[in-house]
């Protein structure tokens, strides 16, 4: 048997212990040794009596240690190399389309490097992975076949921390990284100029103690045009501009590129709604645009920033970059018209102006055009009715339109109803309150503002038609009792209560009835309609988008105080106008339909899941509404096709659970914007609600796409490995030795059991005593 290694051990059977006490009275002899022979002038005698005294003690401990070579006869086993390949979403570039990609050309330079693998494998063991966004084992027939590209990021240092992470335990004797360059997770966010790399990354490679070698398969080359960034928040406010910027990136040049102007078109679902240029000039690659407006409607958009796609680009999915933007109200605002002042107005007013979040615009009429001016118009104080800007210009920058005991026929406001009309039908919200100026007494009856109302008005007449000036107490309707609107308590019956608690009203405006599919929530006891049916007095509908509400009283201030002492007096009017705007401004909390996503952004194959809730009148869960549900994508600047039209591309139907809910998936949808409709009858009331979601197309992959070998020297270099060109050979690349052995056979060599130790133990110990009675020392 031959020995290919030796070793000293210690046979004895002492622990650490021990072994430390026998070296500590080992150096105490000595040292006290020295100590009584340190005042000898005699030099010679010193010495050998030390080294005498030394050699015992030193015999002594080899006898107590009992030392031995062992001899070994060893195995080496292989360590581990491991070869990963970039299979991110860049790699599946082209420089030029006559060229094979970046992955074909991994596939291509693996294949040739066949025999290299095979003279390695000889002494380590070879593991090939794919990484990207992360590390997965693969196979070398799948690399070399047709590498796969999906990786949506390339993150080199969280791939070899994920091998770093495999091996723990095990010989790593090095790596091999088949990369373009291009990093966008830690190490190339922490790279610096020509990829150098800061502390971090340089100590987290180190820690590896691997040599990491680069085998770049980039060229240069690569012509693209791409939306790189989007500078944008989450939300905006509504009504409030907002800036929204983008960096696009121009790499290499195509045919006329140079001085060439691109339009960069900003959309919104589809719709283009601002346009900014940008001219292409030689030698620079980055170029800043920014778009400013102002969104005028609550509610989440999904908004894209594109390019048109140029000749000669290699990437079309980076022309544009779509995101979400949830528009927000920082305040509700809110235009007050009213006729003359009154303690309806006056109270209303305050709470208004008092409400932090409210911006309230609020016009009186103190004059009319037919008053009798003593003076000049010009030196009067009172300005006059800004007709034109309120209802033309500044009409849809308000949440909540209140027409208040307001006739609109001396203002020449005739011209505009039209447009009220048209914009409670996109979405605002209108409230008519009673008055001797109001409805049917302020000329309303048979215009276009009269359409969206929620009560027919009745003909013009005389006063006594049109107007009931006899006090009475609202009754609730049982539609008024379980509506969020009336809710001054939690409890129906102590709603009910609270609500015949409240003072009278002292008169009402008469009308017709109520219009069909709008909902009465409080009646005259008394007075009859038309139908014979109780005279609505407070009513509310929805005309088109918008929401509108018809209170026929003026009165509704009294309800500010209590009739009895200790009531929490002025609560009731707040509450009633607080949950009033609310409702007319479709406050999302009181809608009955809500639609939620298990996240509003997802990657590519990501499955959705989506939820729709359906809430009954008392805004409790609904079981058993039926619910039609669409999925519908938003058209980009990519849809040759496009016609900023939705196309669906799912429709759902079913019915909701006991806890209210309809719960389905969607398959991985295709990158792009999505809006969820969900319709529903609920309270003989048809219902819908949208919601918008978006799947990621190309990422950071795509937004900086041209091969680098910076990063890959600098990590080559920091590990002791070598860099290799496109096509390079492997051969010479240097690992670390297999530093795992395996032991067939060892034998101890015994060095304390031989006779002579024992008598230069002896020997020393006995000289030492002979030499110190002959020269006196003892």
């Amino acid at each position: 048997m031959t020995y290919d290694e030796w070793h000293i051990v210690s046979l004895a059977p002492w622990g650490r212990v021990g072994q430390a006490a026998a070296i500590l009275c080992a150096c105490a002899i000595v040292f006290f040794a020295w100590r009584a022979l340190r005042h000898d002038e005699r030099a010679s005698r010193r010495w050998i009596l030390l080294a005498l005294r030394l050699g015992a003690v030193t015999a002594s401990l080899v006898l107590f240690f009992e030392p031995a070579v062992r001899l070994q006869n060893v195995t080496r086993l292989p360590n581990h190399v491991a070869v990963l390949v970039d299979g991110s979403e860049s790699m599946r570039l082209k420089e030029n389309p006559k060229q094979p990609s970046r992955a074909e050309r991994a596939a291509a330079w693996l294949r040739a490097e066949r025999n290299t693998f095979a003279q390695l494998g000889r002494e380590h063991v070879i593991d090939f992975y794919s990484y990207g966004d992360k590390l997965e084992p693969t196979t070398p027939e799948a690399i070399t076949a047709a590498p796969p590209t999906r990786g949506d990021a390339t993150r080199l240092r969280e791939a070899l921390a994920a091998l770093r992470g495999r091996y723990e335990g095990r010989d790593l004797g090095g790596v091999i990284v088949v990369s373009d360059g291009v990093d966008n997770g830690r190490l190339g966010n922490a790279a610096g100029a020509a990829g150098a790399l800061d502390a971090d990354s340089t100590d987290f490679l180190k820690s590896l103690d691997a040599p990491v070698h680069g085998a770049w398969v980039g060229k240069p080359g690569l012509t693209d045009v791409a939306i790189a960034r989007v500078l944008a928040d989450d939300f905006a406010f509504v009504r409030t501009a907002v800036t929204i910027e983008a960096v696009v990136r121009v790499v290499g040049r195509g045919p006329g590129w140079d001085g060439k102007t691109l339009p960069v078109i900003l959309r919104r679902d589809g719709v283009p709604i601002k346009v900014a240029e940008v001219t292409v000039e030689p030698g620079r690659t980055e170029y800043r645009v920014a778009f400013s407006f102002t969104p005028e409607r609550v509610g989440k958009y999904l908004y894209e920033i594109a390019t048109p796609l140029l000749d000669g680009e290699a990437i079309a999915e980076n022309n544009a970059r779509a995101f979400l933007l949830k528009v927000i109200r920082d305040k509700i605002r809110v235009l007050q018209v009213t006729g003359r002042p009154a303690w309806d107005v006056r109270y209303l007013r305050g709470q208004l102006k008092h409400d932090p979040n409210v911006d309230l615009v609020a016009f009186f009429i103190l004059r009319t055009p037919t008053d009798i001016e003593l003076v000049p118009s010009d030196e009067l104080s009172l300005i006059p009715f800004p007709t034109e800007e309120l209802f033309q210009e500044q009409l849809r920058s308000f949440d909540l339109v209140f027409l208040q005991n307001f006739n609109y026929g001396p203002y020449g406001i005739g011209a505009y109803l039209g447009e009220i009309k048209r914009y409670v039908e996109e979405g605002g919200g209108l409230a008519m309150i009673g008055g001797d100026l109001s409805f049917t007494s302020g000329g309303w009856a048979g215009t276009p503002v009269a359409d969206v109302l929620p009560v027919d008005l009745v003909p013009d007449g005389p006063p006594e038609k049109l107007v009931d000036l006899q006090p009475f107490k609202l009754q609730l309707t049982p539609a008024g009792v379980a509506h969020p609107l009336m809710a001054l308590k939690l409890d129906v019956a102590q709603n009910r209560a609270r609500w015949n608690e409240l003072p009278e009203l002292e008169g009402t405006n008469l009308v017709a009835r109520a219009r069909p599919g709008s909902t009465v929530l409080g009646v005259h006891p008394t007075r009859k309609d038309s139908d014979g049916r109780p005279l609505p007095v407070l009513t509310v509908g929805e005309a088109g988008k918008g929401r509108v509400l018809a209170l026929t009283s003026d009165d509704s201030w009294r309800w500010g105080f209590a009739d009895k002492a200790g009531d929490d007096r002025g609560r009731a009017y707040q509450r009633f106008w607080d949950s009033a705007i609310r409702w007319l401004i479709r406050d999302p909390a009181l809608s009955f339909l809500r639609i939620e996503t298990d996240q509003p952004e997802y990657a590519r194959g990501q499955r959705v899941q989506v939820t729709v809730r359906a809430l009954g009148t008392d805004y409790q869960p609904l079981a058993g509404a039926k619910l039609d549900v669409t999925v519908s994508r938003i058209p980009t600047v990519l849809d040759i096709s496009s016609t900023a039209r939705l196309e669906p591309v799912s429709a759902q139907h079913g019915v909701t659970d006991e806890d209210g809910e309809l719960i389905f998936e969607l398959p991985p949808p295709a990158p792009g914007g999505y809006r969820i409709t969900a319709r529903a009858t609920l309270a003989g009331r048809p219902v819908e609600e949208d919601e918008v979601f978006l799947v990621r197309g190309a990422g950071r992959e795509l937004e900086e796409p041209e091969a680098r070998d910076d990063i890959l020297r600098a990590v080559a270099a920091v590990t002791g490995g070598s860099m290799r060109g496109p096509g390079e050979s492997l051969e010479g690349l240097t690992f670390w030795p297999p530093r795992v052995v395996r032991v067939n056979q060892h034998r101890d060599v015994e060095v304390w059991s031989r006779w002579w130790m024992l008598l230069v133990a002896a020997g020393c110990l006995g000289l030492n005593w002979a030499l110190r009675r002959r020269w006196g020392y003892a």
